[in-house]
């Protein structure tokens, strides 16, 4: 019996999120001899990559086909675990970042096209953030199963180089169900290369995304909130490597062990957590007059738990920071399922892989511009330093958001 397309975008997000670098992937730079700032450089060169791509990819999957778009993105991960894993110098893990920017160009926004095209072909759409939000707790369940496989590659090679060629298999397995999408969400406008008719779909969908005020202010809080939390993130394992070695006395494990069990246990927790909170993301945006609102409470906890974040790190209650960590990201998987819902109320089916492309790129600015500014704060000033201008910038972003609500009120 062939699987229903719920399963199959299901599937499709677990299997994505079985890339087991993920949780060991700062601590592999750190096991190379790399600064926080040398990270931070490496991290803003992989999003300058995606910067450059991503408008343009979002504009070829509308023009030529999502379904062969998320096939080349698929495909360029595995090349780039490839050269991750083969890696031993620093300028090398430029080429490896190169492509998983391809792979992360060609895949944002694309895939979220094709379930409101599917929403829509079956008169489906007022269900969007309630099945958006179901699709992508499959996405953290991967998540979750990605972090135990990992931690064991980790403790039973000793090697976080297997993390990089173990995440290969799952992603080929993402090429065979992703071949078995229906044609008709593979649908294009135009059957030969056009640089003409992409730039011309690119800079149309530039200018309604700018000006279009609704769609503006989403996209200026995806770029303040999403690329807080991607540089947030970075600094959970060192965090819990520091948790780990206080813990180590009493699991009688070496480091590199210890490390392994407590980042594997904390991520586990984590991602069963944001699974559950991603599917009851429209049940949370219930709870509050709109979806505005929801979209402003979350930015100022952000900046509180941020906050807190940094005092558990600076007071070394290292408790304190991981559960502050934890609960930002229950908050960021309530997040994405509301926000990406409200595209498809303010952008045209044929422009929404470039909409959502858009909106993926503007969080890569913010990443480009914040993450090596933290890196730096975090190599001469601790990491404490650096989660405080994180939460002084989600500050900034909600009383932006506070005000331009009180804008759309009063006019």
């Amino acid at each position: 019996m062939p699987m229903n397309m719920m399963t199959r975008f299901s599937l499709y997000g677990f299997l994505k999120n079985l890339d087991f670098s993920q949780p060991f992937l700062i601590l592999f730079y750190l096991s190379l001899g790399l600064s926080f700032l040398q990270i931070g450089i490496l991290v803003s060169f992989l999003n300058i990559c995606v910067n450059i791509m991503e408008i343009p990819s979002g504009a070829i999957a509308d023009i030529y086909g999502r379904k062969s778009s998320m096939l080349v993105s698929l495909s360029s991960y595995i090349i780039a675990f490839t050269v991750f894993a083969f890696s031993h110098d620093y300028w090398p893990l430029f080429i490896a970042a190169f492509f998983y920017a391809v792979g992360d160009a060609f895949r944002t926004g694309t895939h979220k096209a094709m379930i409101f095209d599917w929403l829509r072909t079956n008169n489906r759409l007022e269900e969007k953030t309630k099945v958006y939000g179901f699709t992508r707790s499959w996405s953290k369940y991967g998540s979750a199963l990605s972090v135990v496989i990992s931690a064991a590659i980790v403790i039973v090679s000793s090697d976080y180089r297997w993390i990089f060629l173990c995440s290969i298999i799952p992603y080929v397995l993402g090429i065979w169900n992703m071949s078995r999408y229906p044609s008709y969400l593979n649908s294009r406008v135009g059957d030969t290369i056009s640089i003409t008719r992409i730039v011309s779909h690119t800079f149309g969908s530039v200018g309604t995304a700018f000006r279009n005020s609704s769609i503006r202010k989403l996209i200026i809080q995806s770029m303040g909130f999403e690329g807080v939390f991607e540089v947030t993130k970075d600094y959970l394992q060192p965090i819990l490597k520091a948790q780990a070695l206080a813990l180590m006395v009493f699991i009688a494990l070496p480091e590199r062990e210890s490390t392994a069990i407590v980042v594997g246990t904390v991520y586990f927790v984590l991602y069963i957590i944001s699974a559950s909170a991603s599917r009851r993301a429209h049940l949370f945006a219930k709870q509050f007059r709109s979806e505005d609102t929801a979209i402003i409470v979350m930015i100022f906890s952000g900046a509180l738990l941020a906050l807190l974040s940094s005092a558990g790190f600076h007071f070394k209650v290292f408790i304190l920071a991981i559960a502050a960590y934890i609960a930002n990201n229950v908050i960021q998987n309530f997040w994405r399922p509301i926000l990406v819902a409200q595209y498809d109320d303010h952008a045209q089916s044929h422009q929404q892989a470039t909409i959502l492309s858009i909106e993926s790129q503007t969080k890569t600015i913010g990443i480009t511009i914040i993450a090596p500014v933290a890196g730096y704060l975090a190599d001469n000033f601790g990491i404490q330093a650096s989660l405080l201008l994180l939460s002084i910038i989600m500050l900034a972003l909600g009383l932006f958001s506070l005000n331009g609500s009180k804008k759309q009120v009063s006019g």
